[in-house]
């Protein structure tokens, strides 16, 4: 852990579910150590013998009297028996009648039997002097063979049924890997465990590591654990490996120039057949790279209007042979690449639209459209790049994602995950109402939820449901996913990238136009230096007047921004958490600087933890490397969109495997 690998879950055997609870944080390490001396102390002096049985424990159960008891089941062929010596005498021999394969344990104790039921008033005298709070780390108990509940890791007749009763280890790693399939990382000398739990898992291969190496293993402990963390960085855990040392340094160039070619590498999903059709576009110029395999079907430019506007996507995109209906995000486009192309249409003199345009119609059929139907509330016009659903990607036979807009109101950061999502999986951005001049904002939280859920309906009108949302766009999303479960709607993905826990705080007026301001700028691509709104609004007016295309949005949609970003902090107290019923997928900025706004939740640590009470499955918290309001930078959001990516594809094994409730 001190190597930055944090565990999604936990399971211990035995003994070792007091290590789980400690890191769990259930139990404080000041207060475990003494109480698993004085555990051990108990046990060894109840006294007793254990023997290990290469049998199922259906088979072992007739064998056993009141003198004996089943102490562990760890595989389908291994379980432990456990009670007097002379009883687990008699019980080896009628083992050896039978051809039974069984070891006597070392230890000479009988734990989690019927011996024990002397010692354990003794037991919970001491249990009673620790403190136990609710985990904030999910994890398996022996007790159950199940995830542990705050009711039982904090009740002191758990502690006594986990000393005294079977250790159900098999069931706990069958109820570990039908939630995760995780990675199975064990802690402690050699491999013992690993060999139970892919005993269990005989049809699953698990990926497995193991960190210590055995006792009369000859490599060095420092070899096995960087072995560890290497197979751990392999298996897809980033943070296995640690940062490089010292400081960077400049490295020479030769002198002479590179040749000017791109390697491409295709997105997931894209078509990967080698067959070439009539599709196939037309070989790059020099200096550009080939179009991507994508889904899309390739329809070259016919007009020489058509052809234009594909000339300057090409050059602004470093792409040759785009097609009229190839997505703009898909080949690699992003907000600010939008600005530049708006900007280079411009001065060509070949269309004069705005960079919100290509948000909202990202191909160039769909910019040519509607740069020749400027009425865009007349019918069939495309959709406006300030209403309230976005299509980012509106093809694709997958279920669709929608992502909910952070704090200012408007989703279009969300269009640098296209290309990491595949381009079968359709992206719907939800925006606030109040932006596009249809309707005004929200009222209050309740109001909110609704128009998004009606929103998301239109599109979408049943489950299963697919929801992201960073910054105020994650709690808004874990609200309308808990809305949703309600309903009796099926939510199957909510992702919440680095979402603050507003409940509980109270509405700042003043502070909160510091933060609007500080918004605004950056939806704007302006510095950020505590100017008030007003000064903002002008900055924003000036550069439209010198150059249209150098900003993404004119005054008055800057000014419908902000007044929509207030109402959203206005009302952000009012969001009173459910319980959301099933994992959740977080994203935490891992690298968060001191800020000017102490009263911005979104920079406080701590946000995944706040979480934890209002999921009822596994939050799964990644770090990604970078402050809050960098998440949705080209190389955060490519982090996330590989995760996120990764956790839709296994949507997709479990539809295809699993038939529909």
């Amino acid at each position: 852990m001190e190597s930055g690998v944090r565990p999604d879950a936990l399971i211990g055997h035995s003994l070792g579910e007091y290590t789980a609870a400690c890191l769990a944080g259930v139990i404080d390490l000041a207060d475990m150590l003494p109480l698993v001396t004085e555990r051990i102390r108990l046990i060894s002096s109840a006294g007793g013998a254990t023997v290990g049985v290469a049998a199922p424990a259906d088979e072992i159960r007739p064998l056993l009297d009141t003198d004996l008891s089943l102490a562990a089941v760890n595989g389908p062929q291994a379980c432990t028996v456990a009670g007097h010596l002379d009883a687990v005498a008699r019980f080896e021999a009628e083992l050896t009648r039978r051809g039974v394969p069984f070891r006597r344990l070392r230890i000479p104790v009988a734990a989690h039997s019927h011996v024990l039921d002397p010692v354990l008033p003794a037991y919970e005298t001491h249990l009673r002097q620790v403190t136990l709070r609710p985990p904030r780390i999910p994890y398996v108990t022996n007790v159950t063979g199940t995830w542990i509940t705050d009711a039982q890791a904090t009740s002191v007749r758990h502690w006594i049924d986990h000393t005294r009763d079977t250790v159900r280890f098999a069931d706990g790693i069958t109820a570990l890997w039908d939630r995760l399939r995780p990675v199975l990382v064990e802690i402690g000398p050699g491999d013992t465990l690993t060999k139970l739990a892919t005993g269990r898992l005989t049809d699953e291969a698990p990926v497995t590591v193991t960190t210590m190496r055995h006792a009369k293993a000859e490599a060095s402990d420092g070899f096995v654990l960087a072995e560890a963390l290497g197979r751990l960085w392999s298996a897809g855990v980033d943070s296995a490996l640690p940062p490089v040392p010292g400081a960077p340094r400049r490295v020479p160039l030769p002198p002479y120039a590179f040749e000017r070619r791109r390697h491409w590498i295709d997105a997931p999903g894209a078509r990967t057949d080698p067959a070439t059709s009539d599709d196939t576009p037309a070989a790059a110029e020099p200096g550009l790279a080939p179009r991507p395999r994508l889904t899309t079907e390739h329809v070259p430019p016919r007009t020489d209007r058509e052809r234009e506007v594909t000339r300057l996507w090409e050059e602004t995109l470093g792409i040759g042979g785009i097609g009229l209906h190839d997505n703009f995000f898909d080949l690699g486009g992003d907000s600010m690449r939008a600005v530049l192309l708006a900007g280079r249409l411009r001065q060509a003199g070949v269309l004069d639209v705005p960079a919100a345009t290509l948000l909202a119609a990202p191909t160039v059929a769909g910019v040519l459209a509607t740069a020749d139907e400027p009425d865009e509330k007349a019918p069939g016009a495309a959709p406006s790049a300030l209403g309230p659903l976005l299509p980012l990607r509106a093809e694709g036979t997958a279920t669709p994602l929608f992502c909910v807009h952070p704090g200012a109101g408007i989703a279009w950061r969300y269009t640098g995950l296209l290309p990491h999502l595949g381009g079968d999986q359709p992206v719907h951005g939800i925006q606030a109402a109040g932006l596009d001049g249809t309707r005004p904002p929200a009222p209050d939280a309740a109001a909110m939820v609704a128009h998004y859920l009606d929103l998301v309906r239109q599109v979408q009108p049943h489950g299963p449901y697919r929801l992201l949302g960073w910054s105020y766009g994650g709690f808004v999303a874990h609200a309308m996913a808990c809305a949703l479960q309600r309903d009796g709607e099926r939510v199957e993905l909510l992702a919440m990238l680095d979402a603050p826990q507003p409940h509980g705080t109270a509405h700042d007026p003043e502070a909160a136009e510091r933060q609007v301001a500080a918004l605004l700028s950056r939806v704007a691509g302006l510095a950020v230096d505590g100017v008030p709104v007003e000064t903002v609004l002008d900055r924003i007016d000036a550069r439209v007047t010198a150059d249209p295309s150098s900003v993404p949005v004119t005054r008055a949609e800057a000014a419908a921004i902000a007044a929509v970003m207030r109402n959203n902090l206005r009302i952000a107290p009012q969001f009173a958490p459910g319980v959301y019923r099933g994992d959740v997928l977080f994203f935490s900025a891992a690298e968060e600087q001191p800020s000017d706004f102490p009263a911005d939740l979104a920079v406080l640590p701590g946000k995944a933890d706040s979480w934890r009470p209002y999921v009822d499955g596994t939050l799964h918290d990644h770090h990604v490397p970078c402050g809050h309001y960098e998440m949705t930078e080209p190389e955060p959001l490519a982090r996330i969109g590989e995760a996120v990516a990764k956790a839709l594809r296994g949507l997709g094994d479990r539809a295809s495997t699993s038939p529909s409730p």
